[in-house]
């Protein structure tokens, strides 16, 4: 209705009619709509096209509250405490969580959550069981994740990049870069002296980042000349070989 009566207002300033007999009265009431439009309209936190934030890490300690920190080069998330539950991640070295609680040698490190389970599976499983059962820590659909206490620490390991200088700086930020750093700075030096990446394109990527479709090899992607999937490059670090 309000939107209405400024569409009649303002045309009530282009040709005066009744009952705007002025171009004045016309002016004014046209005003008078929109900062009641503006007032009585959604606001854009309550809008129907604002997104929910979602939390896609929900084992990180927030901050401000005490955290324990990753011992090993790879942690694996599991939906119960035991060996012989899924995996459904992994943890990286000196990365921060927060323990929940603590049971037989094993740390919950996030609250439950939706499986989202299909056919009785779970989609969340990369590797093991991915039965959504009891035994598998799925109850109701929901799990929370665990990791094993022996690969935490109250002290964080000491950073394996601090001595990073050149080159070696700009992909300091890597993936498992104590167990790969040379490898890791000759394959950038390497897409730099060829400008296929610029130093900016590794400074602001912070270096290689391992990839979860080749989990079981140690390939690594970066992104040069933009975040897009035709610029991301893959590196093995055990042979060198960079390809898309």
């Amino acid at each position: 209705m309000l939107a209405l009566a400024s569409i009649v207002s303002l045309a009530g300033v282009i040709y005066p009619f009744k009952p705007f007999k002025s171009r004045w009265v016309a002016l004014a009431s046209f005003v008078g709509c929109f900062v009641l439009i503006g007032v009585t309209g959604p606001s854009p936190e309550t809008a129907d096209t604002a997104m929910p934030e979602v939390n896609e890490r929900p084992w990180a300690a927030p901050e401000g509250d005490e955290r324990l920190w990753v011992t090993s080069e790879r942690l694996n998330r599991r939906t119960c405490p035991s060996e012989s539950c899924g995996v459904v991640g992994r943890l990286f070295f000196r990365e921060g969580v927060t323990v929940h609680e603590e049971r037989d040698g094993w740390a919950r490190i996030s609250q439950r959550y939706d499986a989202s389970c299909v056919g009785g599976r779970s989609e969340y499983v990369d590797t093991g069981n991915a039965a959504c059962d009891p035994a598998n820590g799925i109850t109701d659909g929901q799990f929370a994740e665990w990791v094993s206490m022996e690969y935490l620490s109250e002290m964080r390991p000491p950073d394996p990049a601090a001595d990073a200088s050149g080159i070696e700086e700009l992909v300091a930020g890597s993936d498992d870069f104590a167990r790969y750093r040379t490898a890791f700075a000759e394959a950038a030096q390497s897409l730099i002296a060829q400008r296929r990446c610029t130093e900016r394109d590794f400074r602001d990527m912070g270096g290689w980042v391992k990839s979860t479709s080749h989990s079981n090899q140690p390939v690594y992607f970066t992104y040069c000349g933009g975040a897009t999937v035709a610029n991301r490059l893959y590196l093995n670090a055990d042979t060198g070989e960079v390809f898309r």
